[in-house]
């Protein structure tokens, strides 16, 4: 509950009516006094309590206060003390849990023993006080000769009641102190939780316009429409295919990188007609395999994660090779789950190789929506020739049916 709610943020007591403005100027040496954490919860709490809503609080103190007084003056104590010391109580306890609730690490240790003695110390003062009030009113004066012996008599009466009261009241401070601890801890990992997920947020989305933007990247357009001009001028028949793949490949990739996942079968389509364009292109040079188990169809992974394995597999290994080379895309059910893996038979991990920005983001994405169930691995293919990146998703593999690719 927002204590806050029934106050405009812009209206501070300052501004708000006589008996709001004078505490305001009571208050204002005390604020300045505070860290700037603690003066905004302290002026917030404030507000609160000079909103509608607190209206239950100041009845139940004042009842407080009346019941205790009543029950001291039928204890025998005049009026007038009954009256001051139940406002020493209801005043002080209050004081004591919004100190509490302000500034938790003030009853912790070594602070909290400190502020007992000065309590125990406050409440014989408070006692030996009124004590003596007492007896000058009871006797019409102060008998010096008896006065210490009573005093001493009294004070050892009061040390249970006394020990009680004060071990409820720091119990009560600690309590208050530890809630309001454990509430800025949750708060301080919700905060951090959703720095991580606006983080996260970002870094897919530059993720997916750096994708779009490599998938999309002049060169490979360019020289995918010339193609496909040179062969409608020479009467190609490859011309007709061709256009239709690459029409498919940015629909679908234009389409897919702008959400936050995309099937297994959507991801291995878009693979497919980027893999077709090449293929056109580079003619025996490229050969290509996609084979995804009907189970896994329906398995989520973050759009474009795929295609970036895809390329790098084409840029990386197929096109440095002389004799071009292979790529195979496969999905398979494992022990642990699910893997996907994109291997090439092509010029393999150069000595020294060293993860670029595209592996990365890949990990990154991986971890942002699998969390440490999934993980990303590559290594040299099978018979140390050519490269396999393989993704390993630690779930049990989707019972539905597959989705076209």
């Amino acid at each position: 509950m927002d204590p806050s709610a029934d106050l405009p943020p812009a209206a501070p007591l300052a501004h708000g009516n006589r008996l709001q403005r004078a505490y305001a100027r009571w208050a204002e040496p005390l604020y300045a006094r505070m860290p700037a954490a603690v003066r905004a919860e302290a002026e917030l709490l404030d507000r609160w309590l000079y909103s509608r809503r607190a209206a239950g609080l100041w009845l139940g103190l004042a009842s407080a206060a009346l019941a205790t007084a009543a029950g001291l003056r039928a204890s025998g104590l005049p009026l007038w003390l009954a009256v001051a010391c139940s406002l020493a109580v209801w005043v002080s306890l209050p004081l004591s849990m919004l100190s509490a609730w302000l500034q938790p690490d003030k009853f912790r240790g070594a602070r909290l023993l400190r502020a007992g003695l000065l309590a125990l110390l406050q409440a014989y003062l408070g006692l030996a006080c009124g004590f003596i009030v007492g007896r000058m009113v009871k006797h019409g004066g102060l008998k010096t000769d008896t006065l210490g012996q009573a005093l001493m008599d009294a004070a050892i009466s009061t040390v249970p009641v006394v020990a009680l009261l004060l071990l409820l009241l720091l119990g009560l401070g600690w309590g208050v102190a530890q809630v309001r601890q454990q509430q800025a801890q949750h708060d301080l990992q919700t905060l951090r939780l959703a720095q991580e997920r606006d983080s996260a947020a970002r870094q897919a989305a530059q993720a997916r316009l750096r994708l779009l933007q490599a998938q999309i990247q002049p060169h490979f357009l360019f020289n995918t429409l010339a193609a496909v001009q040179h062969w409608v001028d020479t009467a190609d028949p490859r011309a007709g295919p061709l256009l239709r793949e690459l029409t498919q490949f940015l629909r679908g990739s234009t389409e897919l990188l702008t959400r936050e996942q995309a099937t297994l079968a959507e991801e291995a389509a878009l693979a497919g007609h980027y893999l077709s364009i090449l293929q056109a292109r580079l003619g025996g040079r490229l050969r290509s395999q996609i084979d995804i188990d009907p189970l896994l169809a329906r398995q989520s992974l973050p759009p474009g994660l795929l295609l970036t394995l895809v390329e790098n597999a084409v840029e990386h290994g197929i096109t440095p090779a002389l004799q071009g080379g292979s790529v195979s895309i496969s999905a398979s059910p494992v022990a642990a789950g699910w893997q996907l893996s994109v291997c090439d038979d092509g010029a393999g991990l150069a000595p020294g190789w060293q993860e670029g920005t595209g592996l990365a983001n890949c990990r990154q994405r991986l971890q942002h929506q699998f969390g440490a169930s999934a993980r990303l691995q590559l290594q040299a293919a099978a018979g140390g020739s050519g490269t396999c990146a393989s993704i390993t998703v630690g779930q049990a593999p989707c019972q539905t049916e597959p989705t076209p690719a």
